[in-house]
Parts: C-alpha cells; structure tokens; sequence
C-alpha cells in the first residue's frame, strides 16, 4: 500500500507522467490511483501482486487520512496521519506531486472517519504546506512533509490525532502500517484500508539486504538506506507495502505511537525490507512546524 515514492524511475517514464499531470489531477479517477502516484521509486517496479500485500481489512484507524485530488472525481494520491486539528503528516513526495505554480492544487483534499477511500467521512481543504527544506527527490532523503487544514479538524471517536513517538526505534519493534494500494499493477486500487503487521530489522541488515535484492531483482539507481534517517521493516516475501501506500503512518503497535512515514522501498512485497520515514530523526523539525 503506497501512493507515490517506492522506486527508481527512469527519466523517460518522468517525462511521459508529467505530461498526463494535469489531465490526471483534473478528472481524477474512480477506481485507478492518481497518475502522481506512482512517481516514486517505492511504486514505479511493482508486481502484479502490488499493493499492502499479504494484509488484513484495517479495524478503526482514526489518525489515518486520505489524500486525493480530482474535480469531477477524486483519485486516491497517498496517505497520511492527522497530528493536530490543523496538521496532516506525509511524506515529502507527496506534497510534491501535488504542488504547482507555487502552492498546493485547489483539488487536494485530506478524508478523515472513514476506512473507504472514496466514501463517507470528511474532506477537509488544505491552506498550505509545509515540505521539509532539504528533502531531497533525487535521493528520497528527508521524506516528509505536513499538510495544514484550511479549518480544524473535528475530533470524535472516530477522528482522533495520532501520539507521535520521538524515542529511536531499534531492531524488534513489533509495527503496524496501513494504507490504500492497488490490488493488482495497473490496476484497481482497495476501496477499503488494509493493515500489515511487520517488525524492525536492524538498520545495517537493512543496507545490505536492499542493496543485495537490488542487484537480484534488477532495480537500479536505488538509494542507499540511511538508518538514522529511515526505519526499515519486515515481514516475509509476500506480504510489505505498495503503490498508494506513501504517506501513511508506521505504528509501534505495542504503543499505539507513530513511528514513521511510509516513503519508498524495492518491487512490492518480493522479499525486501520497506522503508520509512523515521520520525524520530525530525523531531524537532516537526514541532516547530506545528507551533
């Protein structure tokens, strides 16, 4: 399950979805993820198992927010967490994807209350960003990103601010993600948030696994992992995040805390580790975002 940033893209392919952009962003699409999307390394190789591959139908998630853009119909772009009653958190390319001339598209919005992407809940618009000022596109690096609603957000038990958790996480950490994918490459994404549950691996089996698995599966120009940055987690072959998925939150479920970011990682769910955000990194960072 990811919406944007998983993997390498060749500049060819660039070039040739910056040219549907603007047709995309403004029709949208009912059952297909955004074109913009798929502008990252996280989801440009994925499979035809692509997707949060390997998860279960989510229970209630009331940090978790949809982002989508579309005039006439809404197209899922990522995900995300609310963090305040102002303040959606996401991944950097995310934003990115949807900010032109300057600011962000007068589509974007941010569905809170709802586990179907495209029903119920509530929209909220968004007045601005604020990107973190050294990400870095061509490297995936400093992923992150928070959205500030034009309104505050309503909170019930349905709709509640996610607890960010700024301790580093070490190897062990039992984690849960969920998220909005496509069910099939190319094709349909989920209608309903799915879950997955993974453990921390150690950041230096993180490089080299990834490295490795690259080179086996044919992926180039991938990043390198930078474990003080990123926090990296495994499941088995089969199951991991996917297209649809950027953005969402990374859970130490043992608290019910916010770890990370999904941001990017090798083809989905084939036997490497998944990346994300390690929010712990950004600390200070976010909070003064937040003030």
């Amino acid at each position: 399950m990811h919406a944007s940033f998983f993997w390498v893209i060749p500049e060819q392919t660039m070039s040739l979805k910056a040219g549907f952009l603007f047709v995309t962003l403004l029709i949208g699409s009912y059952a297909f993820p955004a074109q913009e999307q798929d502008m990252s390394i996280f989801f440009d190789h994925t499979d035809a198992q692509a997707r949060i591959v390997g998860g279960t139908i989510a229970g209630s998630v009331p940090y978790m927010v949809v982002l989508s853009s579309g005039v006439l119909v809404r197209s899922l772009l990522c995900g995300g967490s609310v963090i305040t009653d102002r303040h959606v958190l996401t991944a950097a390319h995310c934003i990115e994807a949807v900010f032109s001339g300057g600011s962000l598209i007068n589509s974007l919005r941010g569905t809170v209350g709802t586990n179907r992407w495209n029903t119920g809940g509530t929209l909220y618009s968004f007045a601005r960003n604020v990107s973190h000022p050294h990400y870095v596109r061509s490297t995936i690096k400093n992923d992150i990103g928070i959205l500030v609603t034009s309104t505050n957000v309503a909170f019930s038990n349905a709709v509640k601010p996610a607890v960010l958790n700024y301790d580093f996480v070490g190897a062990g950490i039992p984690t849960s993600v969920t998220g909005w994918g496509r069910t099939v490459a190319g094709g349909a994404i989920s209608q309903n948030l799915l879950q997955l549950s993974a453990v921390v691996i150690d950041g230096n089996r993180c490089v080299s696994e990834v490295r490795d698995l690259a080179v086996q599966l044919n992926v180039r120009n991938v990043p390198e992992v930078e474990p003080h940055l990123e926090i990296c987690t495994f499941h088995s072959t089969g199951h991991g995040t996917c297209n649809g998925d950027s953005g969402s939150p990374l859970m130490r479920s043992d608290r019910e805390q916010q770890i990370g970011v999904v941001s990017w990682g090798l083809p989905c769910a084939r036997g490497a580790p998944d990346m994300f955000v390690r929010i712990s990194a950004f600390a200070d960072w976010i909070q003064q975002s937040i003030r």
